[in-house]
């Protein structure tokens, strides 16, 4: 039996037409078979015209896409201790420190002339302290002691001879003058031994009580303003409390513009000389519309990547979102608010790459599980009664379920959906 091409061959009168005709019929089998492949790849349909879409188990997450810049999660400002001059320099701006490493060194000579007189007052109030600790022993009341008993010693002779001065005035020895003027010499001396008594009191009570207490507070001053200053001088080096870069002081409002420090420079107490920023922990810092800021929460994982660290994928966590808006110049504009992620501690590599103030995107992981379900919103049917439902076998097999569902987000994948096993979801073919 002859095939179709060669009856056709035959018939044609000439070579080229028996060539045409055998392509052509080469070009119509061949559509044929691309025609089947697709008709039988296509979603198995039924005489309703509808598919079937395979459902399975997988990590289902919605991400929130923010633009923002690094920074340093730590920045402490360094300011001079004490007044003086920058006795040297060992750093330059924008220089990395390590940890403990020297800065600058102040000069103490002005601060070391206050230690002294601080110390000196501070030897003058322990002296005084010990004293009042052994009072009864002290100078001021062996004086005051002396001065009794001396008083005692001229009352008693002065009161003898008046005795003997009246028995020789009864026998008319003596004139009564001599008498009345020792009368009036006994009695001064009484009051002042009664004074020089009064006196020792107060001398033993200047130990005890409120003396007592007001010597030891002055004390205590005294060893608070020299620890004070002894403080200030060990601080006349200034080391890096951590690693970081060195940077100038930011600007003081009112204040003008910073000057970089050099060594001999005359500084005051509280002047800032530098600032450090920490490489060690960084954090990205953004701003959300007051539409997404729903979405966030404390805690929350983030992916940071740049451009200027390609091909770094950075872990953080959500630190904190503003609780203020951020005022914006432009009139009925939506408000933003800031928000600060916190990057996971960098590695070494990781640290020479990620600089401050490079562009960050963030992508915000506002919804995340393991092991979801989601289906094409048009896989989802309501009743008449508002019930969601979809049409749901387990295999291409088994029989047709109607399978109530409860509706959770949207995902990429679809409509996250609950109350379903997997297997396969009826949809309709358009």
């Amino acid at each position: 039996m002859t095939s179709p091409i060669e009856r056709l061959a035959a018939i044609l009168p000439t070579q080229r037409q028996r060539l045409a005709a055998t392509l052509l019929l080469l070009t119509l089998t061949l559509a044929g078979s691309l025609a089947l492949i697709a008709h039988q790849s296509r979603p198995s349909a039924t005489s309703t015209g509808t598919g079937w879409l395979q459902v399975q188990r997988q990590p289902l997450e919605n991400r929130l896409g923010l633009i923002g810049r690094i920074e340093a999660a730590t920045r402490q400002t360094l300011t001079a201790p004490f007044d003086g001059l920058v006795q040297r320099l060992t750093i330059t701006e924008g220089q990395r420190v390590d940890r403990d490493q020297l800065l600058l060194t102040l000069d103490t000579t002005q601060l070391d002339i206050q230690l002294r007189q601080a110390l000196a007052e501070l030897l003058k109030a322990r002296r005084t302290v010990r004293d009042m600790q052994d009072w009864t022993h002290s100078d001021e009341v062996a004086r005051a002691r002396r001065a009794v008993t001396n008083a005692e010693l001229n009352l008693n002779d002065t009161a003898a001879r008046l005795a003997d001065t009246r028995r020789l005035f009864e026998r008319g020895i003596v004139a009564r003058m001599e008498v009345e003027a020792l009368e009036q010499q006994l009695r001064l001396q009484r009051l002042d031994l009664d004074a020089s008594r009064t006196e020792l009191r107060a001398a033993r009570e200047k130990g005890q009580g409120e003396s007592r207490q007001i010597a030891e507070m002055e004390l205590a001053n005294a060893q608070s303003r020299h620890d004070g200053l002894q403080a200030l001088r060990d601080r006349r080096e200034l080391r890096a409390p951590f690693a970081g870069i060195v940077l100038r002081p930011q600007k003081i409002e009112g204040t003008g513009s910073t000057t970089q420090i050099q060594a001999g420079q005359r500084v005051g107490q509280g002047t800032p000389l530098l600032e450090l920023a920490s490489l060690e922990r960084l954090n990205a810092t953004t701003r959300i519309e007051e539409a997404d800021l729903h979405q966030l929460r404390e805690g929350m994982p983030v992916q940071i990547t740049g451009d200027g660290f390609d091909g770094l994928v950075l872990q953080g966590r959500v630190l904190a979102i503003g609780a203020q808006a951020i005022p914006s110049e432009t009139y009925g504009s939506g408000s933003t608010y800031e928000v600060v992620v916190a990057i996971d501690p960098l590695s070494a590599d990781q640290q020479q790459r990620v600089r401050l103030g490079m562009s960050a995107r963030l992508a915000v992981v506002t919804y995340r599980t393991e092991s979801g379900l989601a289906v094409p919103a048009e896989a989802l049917r309501r009743d008449d009664d508002g019930t969601t439902f979809i049409i749901h076998r387990s295999d291409m097999h088994a029989p047709l379920q109607r399978t109530e569902v409860t509706t959770g987000r949207a995902v990429p994948q679809g409509v996250e959906v609950f109350g379903m096993e997997p297997g396969y979801v009826e949809l309709p073919v358009p």
